[in-house]
């Protein structure tokens, strides 16, 4: 990659330390998505940008001390608090990536999280299950598909990671087998080797891995998606 990728990482974990040191502010966050899982479960690939569950109601001054922690290191190019999300563009550093600090406002009752110890700071994240569920729901679930998630949930399946039905029914309104049914057509209808890598390329550490997703990735997710019904 082009830009500087370990100072990017050292913004990235100074804003989500600086979130989590706040105690009113960590009572009411965990950490989830790509970050957090290459950060707690060894995803091998690289995650620029910060997600949250909102846990609780957020107060407008919630959202403005986020705002300050933020904005500590740089400028704060975008922001965005729609009824379900709290969307944040951190421009830190000319040509470099801008990054996305977003918060999901929802409350899905079957989350459930666990807590991580990372430069001495306590960071409730969701589990494995969850991360796995919710990165599973995301395939179909977003506006414009990604293939992030997928390569996300292949690497959560091969870790044999549990799926929470529970959330899968919360979410989709769809049985575990109904969902996976449909998510199956899904991934055949929205992914094929031409755009698989449209997104994925630059989150790739090498040219085998990047070969791999390209010729392998979309058919291997669907095998191992067939054993988890």
């Amino acid at each position: 990659m082009k830009f500087n990728l370990n100072l990017h990482k050292q913004i990235l974990f100074k804003v989500l330390i600086d979130i989590f040191k706040d105690k009113s502010l960590s009572l009411k966050l965990a950490f989830k998505g790509g970050t957090c899982a290459m950060l707690f479960y060894d995803l091998p690939r690289i995650s620029l940008d910060l997600d949250f569950d909102a846990l609780d109601l957020l107060a407008k001054e919630d959202i403005e001390k986020i705002r300050m922690i933020v904005s500590r290191y740089g400028r704060i190019k975008d922001f965005k608090d729609k009824k379900n999300t709290v969307f944040m563009l951190l421009d830190y550093q000319v040509n470099a990536p801008n990054i996305k600090i977003e918060i999901n406002k929802r409350i899905w009752k079957n989350n459930s999280y666990k807590f991580f110890q990372f430069m001495g700071i306590g960071i409730k994240s969701q589990d494995e299950s969850t991360i796995f569920t919710n990165k599973l729901v995301a395939i179909s679930d977003r506006k414009t598909p990604a293939s992030r998630d997928l390569f996300d949930a292949y690497y959560f399946l091969k870790m044999g990671y549990p799926l929470n039905e529970e959330l899968i029914k919360e979410r989709t309104r769809k049985t575990k087998k109904e969902y996976i049914a449909s998510l199956s057509s899904f991934v055949k209808n929205n992914f094929n080797a031409k755009n698989i890598l449209r997104e994925l390329s630059y989150l790739l550490s090498d040219e085998k891995q990047r070969a791999w997703v390209k010729t392998k990735l979309i058919d291997e997710f669907l095998t191992e998606l067939k054993k988890v019904v």
